[in-house]
């Protein structure tokens, strides 16, 4: 059966604004459904409603319309797995919701059996929690959810924290749904992962639909794909930025279609002169035979060795568990390593405690909330200075706000921001910090590609300041378009660690960590081009160049 959405509006109190406004749309049996619209547009207060949230927990706002499911089981994967996982064990968590639907312990034991198997993660089973990488625990939280076997499965974000073999996992198995009827909503501006799998777009922007319609007509409407600020995959990028420089392109959605589409426009073999980094740097952050191994006997490093360069970007990728956050975590001091040092300025650091390592070495974490603790956007931003004694002022952080769009929201409450801008604020806090060393665990979660570009500008902006930048992302496109270097981490063990270039030309490299190359490096080395293209821009520019020859 279809699930109709009728006419709902809804603001949160007497005096606020509606956040929706005759919101309509139909939930289709057997279908993936991707709402999808900029930060604040009224995402997640609508799923907050689909699910019932809304009224029956937070009944003080005002709702008109209705969505009337009837009996039928509707289920939640948050965009934060800690709040849905529940219990010391992996097992005990993906229980939890079972149990409390009263069935029975054999039902119980086949269902926890069933989404171990699905999700592959039989291997975690008898983890801690506490122990498991973000995404490993976001996997877990989605395996919760599918045990319960809802009728409407409702996804907030779900692979934020999941690496390249989750996403493809996660988009396997909403296959199989599919097939068995599953009605599916996802709540994700990123169509990069899903995009093969989604049928019918709902875009909303300001509370209001703007758009409906199914995956064809949403991928050829180039102009409501930037207003609705959605992440696109990189190959449908470069079809429509290339397709507004050359009149008459046969339309590309893979990388296959792609070579055919362009090769038919270009010559190969004429190539572009090689850009090469000869700028050279100190080091200014060291990991020197790095080891951690937790106390339920994981080994989840292994002998790292990394150095940092000083104003460099640095993007650290591997798999979901290969020892990513754990890196991190022990170069900012969060982690004691188990054997190894880590030298800042060429000086141990182990003797220091925390508060004192993050006034040169400072971690932006991938959940927002945990570093969220002012009354207002404005103290939230200026915490960092005020804690660590460093002189601002007002004018200087009125003029932050302002230029990243967060101005209008100065003394709003900061955990009532989208989580796209809660964010981008906890990421801007470290602007005033003292710190020569930033850390971003996964700085994308949540964000529209209006918000994602603004986080390209504080990047570039902290490394033209000096200050070294590491980046942990499972957005390959990201890495490759921003980073001067790249670290990659397997199993606890680093394989490799240079600059973007050198690692593109590493097949070898990628197929042993899982991971596919960008699009636009892809087609860089199949057309034969020295200066490999690491970012849209640069790849249409080449292809253009290449034109004018012909």
């Amino acid at each position: 059966m279809s699930f109709h959405v009728e006419n709902i509006s809804y603001k949160y109190n007497a005096k606020s604004d509606f956040i929706l406004k005759n919101v309509s749309f139909e939930i289709k049996e057997a279908q993936v459904t991707a709402i999808v619209g900029p930060s604040g547009c009224g995402k997640t207060t609508l799923v907050s409603i689909l699910s019932d949230v809304i009224p029956t927990l937070m009944p003080a706002g005002e709702l008109d319309g209705s969505f009337d499911a009837g009996d039928k089981v509707i289920s939640v994967v948050s965009q934060s797995p800690e709040n849905q996982l529940f219990g010391y064990g992996v097992e005990d968590a993906i229980s939890f919701g079972i149990e409390n639907m009263g069935l029975d312990n054999k039902e119980i034991v086949e269902r926890v059996e069933y989404v171990l198997d699905l999700l592959n993660i039989q291997n975690l089973r008898k983890r801690s929690v506490a122990t498991l990488s973000g995404g490993q625990r976001q996997a877990v939280c989605i395996a919760s959810v599918l045990a319960m076997r809802p009728d409407i499965l409702i996804m907030d974000e779900p692979v934020s924290s999941l690496d390249p073999n989750g996403k493809k996992m996660i988009q396997s198995v909403l296959k199989q749904l599919r097939v068995t009827g599953q009605s599916t909503v996802i709540v994700d501006n990123n169509l990069e992962w899903f995009a093969d799998i989604v049928d019918h777009v709902i875009g909303l922007v300001d509370g209001e639909v703007v758009f409906d319609g199914d995956k064809n007509e949403f991928f050829s409407n180039f102009e409501i794909q930037e207003r609705l600020g959605v992440t696109i995959p990189q190959e449908v990028e470069i079809y429509r930025e290339l397709s507004k420089k050359v009149n008459g392109l046969n339309p590309f959605y893979t990388v296959e279609e792609a070579k055919g589409a362009i090769g038919r426009l270009i010559r190969t073999g004429e190539y572009a002169e090689k850009q090469m980094d000869f700028s050279v740097s100190e080091e200014i952050l060291t990991a020197e035979g790095i080891c951690k191994t937790f106390p339920d006997g994981f080994h989840a490093l292994i002998d790292v060795d990394a150095g940092f360069r000083k104003g460099k970007i640095i993007s650290i990728i591997g798999q979901n568990g290969s020892g990513k956050t754990t890196l991190v975590k022990t170069l900012n001091g969060l982690n004691k390593p188990t054997k190894g040092i880590v030298k800042y300025k060429g000086i141990e650091t182990s003797g220091k405690s925390v508060a004192q390592i993050s006034k040169d070495i400072i971690l932006v974490f991938q959940h927002p909330e945990h570093m969220l603790f002012e009354e207002n956007v404005y103290r939230e931003l200026t915490f960092c200075a005020r804690a660590q004694g460093i002189e601002f002022s007002e004018e200087e952080a009125l003029e932050v706000l302002k230029r990243y769009e967060l101005l209008d929201n100065k003394d709003d409450f900061p955990v009532n921001l989208s989580m796209g801008k809660k964010h981008l604020l906890t990421i801007l806090s470290v602007l005033f910090s003292s710190a020569g060393v930033v850390i971003l665990d996964e700085p994308t979660l949540g964000m529209d590609l209006y918000i994602k570009n603004m986080l390209e500008d504080i990047i570039r902006r902290l490394a033209e300041k000096g200050k070294t930048v590491i980046i942990i992302s499972h957005e390959i496109s990201l890495v490759f378009k921003i980073s001067d270097e790249i670290l990659v981490l397997n199993e606890g063990v680093k394989l490799a660690q240079g600059s973007k270039r050198e690692l593109a030309d590493r097949d070898d490299l990628f197929d042993q960590i899982n991971i596919a190359l960008p699009p636009v490096v892809l087609l860089s080395k199949y057309f034969g081009f020295t200066n490999i293209c690491c970012d849209v821009d640069s790849f249409v520019r080449e292809i253009c160049g290449r034109m004018t020859k012909n």
